[in-house]
């Protein structure tokens, strides 16, 4: 029987007794550094904060970062932090995860409601003061069209892995828009998975479905097809990874998959606790998870009321 769930300890879990942890054992079960924040406005702070002190560890040196759409309650009160603290941002490089890829199989415009780029030009970048912000030729925003620009800039700017990765993890254990990469007549091994880099991707259904009721007011057909997504390559190397659970009950099943869950790509989010090195060999990931008390209660089902 194939065992897919251990503790710290290396001893096999059931499905069962992964989702019924209490709330408070699942750091020292899991072995991993979990930050569970009372309220939302104080979990958004606590990642801008986090955030801007990379920057400042750094100490004016360049900085990279690659940053999800989702969350991204963070990034207004990161950029009132920067503003109230005068905090030099010209030197940091950003990656933004993903993007939406039209039925054409061209990228959408920056004014469509689900423009990755639009919210976050519009509720991140532009809210930091222009003598501080850095230049938008460092923000770097995957296309149809780019995916090797994308590739080249994190080998020129981030040769050893970012410095940071920001990301959270989907129904299914998407991360960024990369998911089981095999489906109908396409198999795709381990190996080839985790040398995957930028490229275009069908947004499953799954992932319609949850964009659809988190965005789209239920509206599954406003939900682009294809999307462009940063590979399982670059993402894990990063030299840290910040993983943010947020979206209320439903991010309680991805959370503990993956905590417990031994990285595969059938959950690409349980790769993030392993570190890609320069010499492609896997270690340990530097990582931190962060979530709120409703996203780690326990795994139930019940009827709707």
């Amino acid at each position: 029987m194939f065992r897919e769930y251990y503790d710290n300890d290396g001893k096999v879990m059931t499905r069962e007794e992964v989702q019924q942890l209490p709330p408070e054992k699942l750091s020292k079960k899991s072995g991993l550094p979990l930050k569970i924040i009372p309220d939302y406005e104080s979990l958004y702070d606590a990642v801008a904060e986090m955030m801007i002190e990379v920057i400042l560890s750094k100490k004016g040196d360049k900085v990279t970062m690659i940053l999800p759409v989702g969350p991204t309650k963070q990034y207004p009160v990161f950029a009132g932090k920067v503003k109230e603290r005068g905090v030099d941002c010209k030197n940091l490089w950003t990656f933004n995860m993903d993007e939406f890829i039209d039925r054409n199989g061209r990228t959408i415009p920056e004014d469509h409601p689900m423009s990755f780029k639009g919210d976050m030009m519009c509720n991140f970048f532009s809210l930091i003061p222009p003598e501080l912000r850095m230049p938008i030729e460092q923000m770097y925003f995957p296309r149809h069209d780019n995916f090797d620009e994308i590739n080249d800039a994190f080998d020129k700017h981030a040769p050893d892995g970012v410095d940071l990765c920001l990301a959270s993890v989907g129904p299914e254990g998407h991360i960024a828009f990369n998911e089981n990469p095999n489906f109908g007549h396409v198999e795709v091994t381990e190996e080839e998975f985790l040398e995957d880099r930028t490229r275009l991707v069908l947004v499953k259904t799954s992932t319609v479905d949850m964009d659809a009721l988190l965005a789209g007011c239920g509206d599954r057909q406003s939900i682009p097809p294809f999307a462009v997504t940063i590979g399982p390559h670059d993402i894990l190397k990063a030299k840290r990874a910040e993983i943010v659970f947020f979206a209320g009950r439903w991010h309680r099943t991805p959370l503990r998959e993956t905590l417990f869950r031994k990285p595969t790509m059938r959950f690409p989010g349980s790769l993030l606790k392993i570190r890609k090195a320069k010499d492609g060999s896997l270690t340990k990931q530097n990582i931190n998870i962060w979530t709120t008390p409703v996203e780690a209660g326990p795994v139930f089902s019940k009827t709707m009321a």
